[in-house]
């Protein structure tokens, strides 16, 4: 096929820009005598493979072919079709104009190739994940006219990375977290493919895990006896976990390997939840032998639990008019001394410290006057008060009831687990000689509204929330936590890095 032919003039050894729409055999003269004449034959694809000639250079839609297109000019042994390629022509196409660099001479051809510009996106059908504890993998199906050439991957607000292909994996991620994954894929042209998003969770640590990095392997699976109180060390105990779900594992009695150092103050372990966290409880700036008296396991002294005690919502944690329970609303007094002292203390500690489950059970129990709540009224008893009376602890809650907190009370159940009861107790390791309180509710009875306290004497009472106990801190450490040594003695304390 013979090609049509455009003439147009190509300044000296420099950069020309060449118009588009320069029609068949038209000349552009310039009056300086150094210009030299150049002919353009301009050809068109729209597959990539047959070619048009046209009278214009494309303006849009089109993409220069620059391994097709070639300068040739005319030497003394040869006409320009027999021509070699001149070397030091460089030809540009940008926005619809073309650029030639190192025109020298006269009698110069340029054969012009053009494809039909590829302005259609891939699209991803679809992207399939599957986890570990610490990996994302990811995989991709998509398709485009032209093929997917550029995979692209980024996790959260992280910087994208270019994958070696449709699959990748994220390395080094935290257990039992949810991620954000985007994926977008490119063409040849550089399409790009819209982004699709995936959240994604890891699995999760287990109670199993925390116990292994601990190097503990002796626990029980049976059930202790909640009418007595644990004087001597019974170890470790299994139950179900239905907060947290699967098992928590719990310290009951004058227990010995419970110590934690963390951010400047010693712990005890109360239990492992189920997602594998670490509660802790506050043992003070050093670590104290079991039966040991010191109010300096004790964080803030002298806090009444809730200024007012005329309404039997105000035993909880947070409160709301004249409703039974709420999430939010406003804070008793206790939230708000325990979250000071925790932006006092263990702010900087934040990432360590996983978002707690806490129980402020608000269901009614029996043994009072009613098992029907009230805001006043007769008296009846909170299920927590209920379940210290009967001796029999458990880790289920209302979901309206759990709190999402960095920092908290233990329970009366817990207090339960760990070895007390309504009995007195100098002997087990949550005996600090002190009155602290629980986050547990006791009841409404005689116009007071009840909270569930630990005694000076080890023993569980309940007295109203206008009474002035101490705070004990509990946290819980978040599952993937490492330590630097030790064995959880008094001596010689896990100690988290």
């Amino acid at each position: 096929m013979k090609e049509k032919i455009i003439i147009v003039g190509i300044s000296i050894i420099g950069l020309v820009s060449l118009l588009p729409f320069i029609k068949k055999d038209k000349l552009i003269k310039e009056n300086n005598p150094n210009n030299y004449n150049t002919e353009l034959a301009v050809n068109i694809s729209e597959d990539g493979t047959n070619y048009s000639i046209v009278n214009e250079v494309p303006t849009s839609g089109y993409q220069l072919n620059n391994e097709k297109s070639v300068c040739k000019t005319q030497t003394e042994a040869s006409g320009i079709e027999n021509a070699p390629k001149d070397n030091n022509i460089t030809i540009e196409y940008k926005e619809g104009k073309i650029n030639f660099l190192g025109v020298t001479k006269q009698r110069t051809r340029c054969y012009l190739y053009f494809d039909k510009k590829d302005e259609e996106k891939p699209v991803i059908s679809n992207v399939t994940t599957s986890v570990t504890k610490t990996e994302i993998n990811v995989s991709v199906t998509a398709t485009d006219n032209e093929g997917v050439t550029e995979y692209w991957y980024q996790l959260n607000s992280n910087t994208p990375v270019k994958g070696t292909g449709n699959t990748h994996k994220f390395t080094g991620l935290s257990a039992g977290t949810t991620y954000t994954v985007k994926v977008y894929v490119k063409d040849t042209a550089g399409n790009q493919s819209d982004t699709t998003t995936k959240s994604v969770q890891t699995t999760s640590n287990t109670s199993e895990d925390t116990l292994a990095k601990l190097n503990i392997t002796n626990y029980k699976t049976t059930t202790p006896s909640f009418k007595n109180v644990a004087t001597t060390d019974e170890g470790i105990y299994r139950v179900s976990d239905g907060m947290y779900g699967k098992y928590s594992y719990y310290w009951r009695g004058a227990v010995t390997n419970n110590y934690v150092k963390f951010g400047g103050f010693c712990w005890r372990i109360i239990r492992i939840n189920g997602d594998g966290s670490i509660r802790l409880i506050y043992d003070g700036t050093t670590c104290h032998a079991n039966g040991t008296s010191t109010v300096e396991s004790i964080a803030k002294t002298n806090v009444v639990y809730n200024t007012l005690s005329s309404q039997s919502n105000y035993v909880g944690w947070t409160y709301t008019g004249t409703s039974q329970r709420t999430l939010s609303g406003t804070s008793s007094n206790a939230k708000k001394q325990l979250d000071s002292w925790y932006n006092s203390n263990l702010a900087n500690q934040t990432s360590k410290i996983a978002d707690g489950k806490y129980c402020n059970d608000r269901n009614v129990g029996t043994g009072g006057a009613t098992t029907t709540w009230g805001i006043t009224g007769l008296a009846f008893s909170y299920a927590a008060g209920t379940r210290r009376n009967d001796k029999s602890p458990s880790l289920v809650c209302n979901s309206e009831d759990v709190y999402s907190l960095k920092v908290g009370l233990i329970t009366a159940d817990e207090v339960m687990y760990a070895g007390g009861n309504e009995k007195s107790n100098g002997s087990y390791y949550l005996y600090n000689g002190q009155y602290y309180w629980t986050i547990s509710p006791g009841g409404w009875q005689g116009g007071d509204a009840k909270v569930l306290y630990v005694s000076n004497n080890g023993a569980s009472g309940g007295n109203p929330v206008t009474d002035a106990y101490g705070l004990r801190p509990v946290i819980n450490l978040r599952s993937d936590v490492t330590f630097s040594g030790g064995n959880g003695t008094l001596d010689n304390p896990y100690v988290v890095q």
